[in-house]
């Protein structure tokens, strides 16, 4: 984890929920101008969570696909009941699911409640809570996204890669891997994508091997073996600084005890194994797109 961390902060890094389903992922948020509070927001986060599990959709953290519910206030009016002012309100959201790099908008409904309380927070809450998350409207409302997510990646494979390699090209990795880091794992185009995100991130790696292999020498010579390992075993072998961190590492392994020794021999068997390698680099994608949808201001994603 301390390698995967080490990255996000080198890559400037810093999400709601998504949602799987043939591994298509939904993310659940909220526009940053949205004005309802802290407690509404996710009362109203958790009937779209229940939306979409009620199709058989998990729930995890960030992606490019979102889910956004837009509140506006259709009518609100307010009456004497007892000594105290009643607040009627009926809010219109408009719920959209869209691709938030593309702006590809995959569908939207709409959806109309009133509610009664003693404060336009009540209110607007009330309302909110009395939402029927297991609507039929709604039901098909998700079965139908699903099919539009799966159709517009399998017919757009090629030039999601041709944009994420532009992307690339113009030093913008982590953007580029946020836009792959989606595509759903069961179609046949994403052996294509993952080689691309691949590629992309060992460019990345490229990039920023002078700035891991500098940690990994601070490491060492406060002689915190384990991170100073941990960090060289992160630059690829193809980087412009791969012989100075073989040499680092045997570095390490000359000022070590039994202890330290036997952990480097670990991670020089993790290094040789490709599928070990792979997995490492999956993780640290993810992470790097997660960190780069959580840098986002048009959007603010809740967990």
């Amino acid at each position: 984890m301390k390698k995967i961390s080490f990255l996000l902060l080198l890559l400037g890094c810093f999400c709601l929920v998504h949602a799987q389903t043939d591994n298509v992922y939904i993310s659940v948020a909220m526009p940053s101008d949205c004005t309802l509070d802290s407690n509404t927001k996710s009362i109203l986060k958790n009937k779209l969570l229940q939306m979409l599990s009620a199709e058989g959709v998990a729930s995890t953290e960030c992606g490019a696909i979102i889910i956004v519910p837009g509140v506006n206030i259709i009518n609100s009016n307010s009456v004497y009941g007892g000594m105290r002012q009643i607040l009627s309100v009926e809010l219109g959201i408009t719920v959209t699911v869209r691709n938030m790099i593309t702006n590809t908008v995959f569908n939207t409904m709409q959806i109309a409640s009133k509610g009664e309380g003693y404060s336009d927070n009540e209110a607007k809450r009330s309302a909110i809570n009395k939402i029927d998350a297991l609507n039929t409207d709604y039901s098909r409302f998700v079965e139908a996204t699903k099919l539009k997510i799966s159709d517009y990646y399998r017919n757009n494979t090629s030039a999601l890669i041709a944009k994420a390699n532009t992307l690339a090209s113009q030093q913008l990795f982590d953007e580029a891997l946020a836009l792959l880091s989606t595509y759903p794992e069961s179609l046949p185009g994403y052996t294509k994508v993952s080689n691309a995100m691949t590629s992309i991130f060992k460019k990345c790696q490229t990039q920023y091997c002078s700035q891991i292999l500098l940690s990994a020498q601070a490491a060492y010579s406060k002689h915190d073996y384990t991170e100073a390992a941990e960090l060289v075993s992160m630059i690829d072998a193809q980087s412009s600084c791969a012989e100075q961190a073989k040499a680092l590492l045997n570095s390490i392994k000359k000022g070590m005890d039994k202890q330290y020794s036997d952990i480097i021999a670990i991670e020089k068997e993790k290094i040789r194994s490709d599928e070990r390698i792979k997995s490492a680099q999956i993780e640290a994608i993810k992470d790097i797109a997660t960190a780069y949808f959580k840098r986002q201001t048009e959007y603010i994603f809740f967990w």
